[in-house]
């Protein structure tokens, strides 16, 4: 008991320390994601997270357009976003009014976004759009079922599908330009169940598992075009739409939260650019992130005392990494073959 304790207890203190190196960038040889001179668009930006990532783009030398429906929060926000660019004299900044949850307005707002950007689409989606409203499932009207998928499941898709579309039409044509990037915003509560998020974490599950199969679609098209799939999954945000949650959430739900400290958004757009930079493709901030992504298939209910379950998952968690590289490959090799042909 006391070896396996100790050796336990090493390989634990070998994962801190890999994983503190890494952050710190010792396993970095390059910046995966350059954004000096490129144009970001960032939904959701008028606020919270979405308006930190925006102003951290800003400092880095981006042009940076936001998208979110309150124009008043748009306008104030643009003004934070332009005192912070590293050169405001040639760094560009604008902002669109819309409703994220019709797909109409995605196609609008990719067209809009075009025409301000000369007539050349965003290099970079940052979809931050979102929002939670906790509480018990049998006590919420189904109305709200709808409502979380829309607001935060569709409006990433419907952004992501107008922007592939004149990517993939007017392919860069070169694997030596900057990869192009499309970034979702899940939530920690994907990899771990969480009691008053019944209704939220489907949405959140979903923009995941899209993320993760774009990543391996979009392989097809690699030949002519690179694009880069990733998500970030933040935990407690201390942010206006936190303090909304708040009222509304179950007791037992906070309760449960407060393990998690919980981070300012300026500490998540942070951690997230420093994932990017690092080419994550599934992003946490924080040590508890980081553990739950590491056992994300372990964090559902198993059969009997769940022994062969756990120790079958950590068999196939080291299966899969082959697995999954044989399929990129299958599906690269498929898109060169077809793609480069016609």
């Amino acid at each position: 008991m006391a070896l396996g304790f100790a050796c336990a207890s090493a390989l634990l203190v070998a994962f801190l320390s890999v994983l503190i190196f890494d952050r710190m960038g010792g396993f970095q040889s390059k910046n995966q994601f350059p954004v000096d001179g490129r144009t970001v668009i960032v939904t959701g930006g008028s606020q919270g997270m979405g308006k930190a990532l925006a102003e951290l783009l800003a400092r880095k030398g981006a042009n940076v357009l936001i998208v979110a429906r309150t124009v008043g929060k748009l306008e104030a926000a643009m003004k934070d976003i332009c005192a912070v660019a590293v050169r405001p004299s040639t760094q560009r900044f604008h902002y669109i009014s819309a409703d994220l949850t019709s797909p109409a307005e995605s196609t609008r707002i990719t067209t809009e976004a075009t025409a301000w950007n000369n007539n050349q689409t965003p290099d970079i989606l940052i979809c931050c759009a979102g929002s939670a409203t906790p509480g018990l499932f049998i006590d919420l009207p189904i109305s709200t079922i709808k409502e979380q998928i829309e607001t935060n499941y569709y409006s990433s898709a419907y952004m992501a599908h107008a922007f592939l579309q004149p990517w993939l039409q007017n392919p860069s044509g070169s694997k030596t330009q900057e990869a192009k990037h499309i970034i979702f915003t899940s939530s920690l509560v994907a990899f771990l169940p969480l009691v008053g998020y019944s209704l939220y974490t489907p949405s959140k599950v979903a923009l995941r598992a899209l993320s993760d199969t774009l990543s391996q679609e979009l392989l097809l098209y690699h030949p002519l075009c690179n694009i880069r799939m990733h998500t970030i999954f933040p935990g407690t945000i201390f942010s206006p739409g936190l303090e909304i949650e708040n009222q509304s959430k179950p007791a037992i739900t906070k309760n449960l939260e407060e393990s998690d400290g919980g981070q300012t958004c300026e500490e998540v757009a942070a951690s997230s650019i420093k994932g990017l930079e690092n080419g994550e493709e599934m992003i946490t901030s924080g040590i508890l992130g980081v553990a739950l992504k590491a056992g994300m298939l372990g964090s559902s209910r198993r059969n009997g005392w769940g022994i062969v379950d756990t120790v079958v998952g950590w068999i196939v968690m080291i299966v899969l990494v082959v697995v999954r590289r044989d399929m990129d490959g299958t599906v690269r090799k498929w898109g060169k073959e077809r793609l480069v042909k016609n």
